[in-house]
Parts: C-alpha cells; structure tokens; sequence
C-alpha cells in the first residue's frame, strides 16, 4: 500500500532560502543536482520547504494528510524537539518548542516524524505512524513519549517487537551501540550529547550491563576488544591521569545522555526484524526483490575481492532476502550501470556461488521482469555515487519501484528511495553523492 501514496501527492509551491530562516524565503532559483552535490552535506546552508497534500490509507478508508518537508544542514540522532524547530525553520530553543508544539496540538492526530533523513521531518497523522512504523519512524523524545492509538492493522510481529525487552546479543551490535554513545567527532546536538572526558571504565560500565554475551570480559579483555574492533572513541587521543587507584587514560568524545540509550538499543536490537518485515511487505504486494554487490577492478586481489562479494551476497540473501543477486567485481563507483561488466573482465562471477549474473544481466532481467523491482545495495558505494546515472537508472526502467541502501551494519538502519519521489525530486538523491565525500 505504502509504494501507492505517492502517486497521490499535489506539490502545491517550493521556495528555496540561502538560510533556512521562515521569514527570509526569498525565492531562488532551484540548484541543479551538479549544484547540489558540489555543496556536500556539510554546506546545506539553503533551505527547501515543500508543501504538499496526500492522500494515505489508514483504516480502510481515504484520509487527507498535511506534509512540511525540507532540507537542513546535516545532523543525526536528533530530537523531537529539534526537528520541531525544524520543521518550521525555527531557531532551536525550549519557547520556540514550547509555541511549535501548540501548533501541532492544534492539528489534532499528528505527529513529527521522519521516513528516510532524519534533517527532513514530516507531519503524519498517528494512526498512519501506527499503521507503518518502518516508513515513518518517530524521533527520540526528552520525556517519555506519547502513546499512539491502537490500530487493527498491527502485525503480530510487530506488537512482539514492541513490547520485549532489549539487551545487546552481539559484537556488532555492541560496536554499534558504543559508536553512538561515545562519538569521536561532534554531532552538533546538545540536547542528546555532552562533550566530557570519559575512560575505558566508563565506557566498559555502561555496556557490560547491557550486553550479558560480554560479562565474563575483564576491564583490560574490555579495552583490547575494543581497540581490535575499531571502535571509533579509542583514535581520539588520551591523557593519563592518576589517581589512588589507578592511572588510567581519558579522551574528550560526546557522550549521550543516559535517557536516551534503551530506546538506542531498541533501535539496534530490532532494526533487522523491522527491516524485514518491510521487504516481506514489498514482497506480499508482488514485487522481486534483487541484490546487488559491487567491487571495483583489481586482478591483484582476486581471492580477497572473490570473498567480500561472497559476504556481500549472502548479507543480500539472509539479511534482505533478495528473490535474485547480481554482481560486479570489475567497476567503479562512479561508472554509469551501462558501462559496467563491459566487456567482461574475468570468469570470477562464473566461479561463484548463489549469483544470478552481472550488471548487464541485472539490467536484462529488469527490462524483461514484468513485475515491479526493488534494487537493494549494502552501503551508498555499493550501488553508486553517480546520482546522475542513478536518476537516469529511474527513468529508463519504468518497473524499477525502489531503491533501498541497507547500512544496519553501520547504523542500524535502510534508507528506501521510492521512484515517484525521485522523479518528482532529484535531489533526494544526494546521500549518494554525500557518502562519496566522507568515506
């Protein structure tokens, strides 16, 4: 139902603003993506306040909905709060939030959320962020937050979700949950995060509670597990401080806040269930899920690129439970999709297990497939960084319904970018682009 909604939005105006503020919307001509991309995530200095009217389908029956969406300047783990001011390009502070939230009372059965981006919120009506919680997903609330109506479209595997209890069960969920506590570099949000000096002991005390698979590990078996799996807070560099205990080393991160890490851990432990249950829903509306893995050229490496593309594809099969998988050892990020496997370079693909072909093969089974497909990449690189090509890719296959980039392993969570918003906004197609500059 969900890929339906958009064939149903009416963009009514777009304004773009050198500084995000409401009452400077001086119109501007609209940035090219060339533009777009060229400016990074870091400059999105400009704002772009869309207003559009929907329709959504809740509880059988047709439902208007009222959208504020735009762009802002790049930050995570942002509050509710904070995407409040947002919204309505406000200046973060506790009156504006206080007078904002009024307005979004007076609307009545509404709420701020977000679908792909967390910098562009929306205001959805709640039986719909009941309905679909893998699409619109509810930010971090300072307090405890609201309860939503019950809907009898709730899945059995989702009221199991929501009401367990979470622990980390897992290496890599426990990276993922260190990584987010204790960031290295600023996530410009005072309201989750506070820049103070932390040790290995604190960091070690608020996670071995929360992850009963590593209680048996000393502090120092804590602190060498840490350095092997590259957490990021241990490059930040130590100062040694003694005491009667013990000399111990300190580095300055951004720690978050206590209040706000079960509903991290909630959102690492269940973001594989939650993905998962979207992909089964793409699934139940008959469409073919299909994987693809990527590497760039590099003969040298044949046996290492021959074992990454393997780990790829099995992720592609378990993880997002890919109906076919195709692969390309011999690209670059940036080469157009046309361009790729041409000719082909080696009988690598040939010699592996559980592939359905390269990216020639790929782009066949699209033109021929009569069914809609959904393309699912592990990572930004992993697909492309060419937002050209991609928006081109969009355009030439009329059944290519999505593209979804899974990054659960990096941030527990996908991000889904649905055909009629790309044609409609191009630019959506930035974090491509984006990711190329930052890693």
């Amino acid at each position: 139902m969900a890929a339906k909604i958009n064939k149903h939005v009416l963009y009514l105006q777009e304004i773009w603003s050198g500084n995000g503020r409401s009452e400077m919307f001086n119109p501007q001509p609209r940035p090219t993506i060339q533009q777009h991309n060229k400016r990074g995530c870091s400059s999105l200095r400009w704002a772009n306040l869309r207003m559009l009217i929907g329709t959504w389908f809740s509880t059988g029956f047709r439902t208007r909905r009222l959208i504020y969406s735009f762009t802002f300047q790049h930050q995570m783990n942002i509050t509710r709060n904070k995407a409040i001011c947002t919204l309505f390009c406000e200046d973060y502070s506790e009156e504006n939030v206080a007078r904002l939230s009024k307005k979004i009372e007076e609307l009545g059965s509404f709420d701020v959320c977000y679908e792909n981006d967390p910098v562009r919120p929306v205001l959805v009506n709640l039986n719909a962020i009941r309905n679909d919680p893998v699409n619109y997903k509810l930010y971090v609330t300072e307090e405890a937050p609201e309860e939503l109506p019950e809907s009898p479209m709730e899945t059995e595997g989702v009221m199991e979700i929501e009401e367990a209890t979470f622990e980390l069960s897992s290496d890599q969920q426990a990276v993922m949950f260190i990584n987010e506590v204790y960031k290295a570099i600023d996530p410009h949000n005072e309201a989750l995060y506070i820049y103070k000096e932390v040790s290995i002991k604190d960091v070690y005390d608020s996670v071995i509670p929360k992850a009963r698979h590593m209680n048996k590990k000393s502090e120092i078996a804590f602190a060498t597990w840490c350095s092997k799996r590259k957490v990021s807070f241990m490059d930040v560099q130590f100062t040694r401080k003694r005491s009667r205990e013990a000399n111990r080393r300190y580095r300055k991160v951004y720690v978050m806040n206590n209040e706000h890490r079960d509903n991290l851990i909630k959102n690492i432990v269940t973001s594989i269930p939650r993905y998962q249950t979207h992909i089964n829903s793409l699934k139940n509306q008959e469409c073919t899920i299909i994987g693809y893995a990527r590497r760039s050229f590099d003969p040298s490496e044949r046996r290492k690129k021959k074992r990454s593309l393997s780990a790829m594809v099995q992720d592609l099969k378990e993880r997002s439970m890919c109906d076919l998988v195709f692969v390309s050892w011999s690209c670059s990020h940036a080469d157009t999709f046309a361009s790729r496997d041409v000719p082909d370079r080696g009988s690598l693909i040939n010699s592996m297990g559980g592939v359905d072909g390269d990216t020639q093969s790929m782009i066949s089974h699209i033109n021929a497939s009569g069914k809609d497909i959904c393309l699912v990449a592990i990572d930004f690189k992993g697909l492309s960084t060419n937002t050209d090509d991609l928006q081109n890719l969009f355009n030439t296959h009329k059944n290519l319904a999505a593209v979804i980039i899974d990054t659960l392993h990096l941030d527990h969570t996908f991000h889904e970018f649905k055909r009629e918003a790309v044609l409609n906004d191009p630019t959506i197609l930035s974090p491509f682009a984006i990711k190329l500059q930052t890693s």
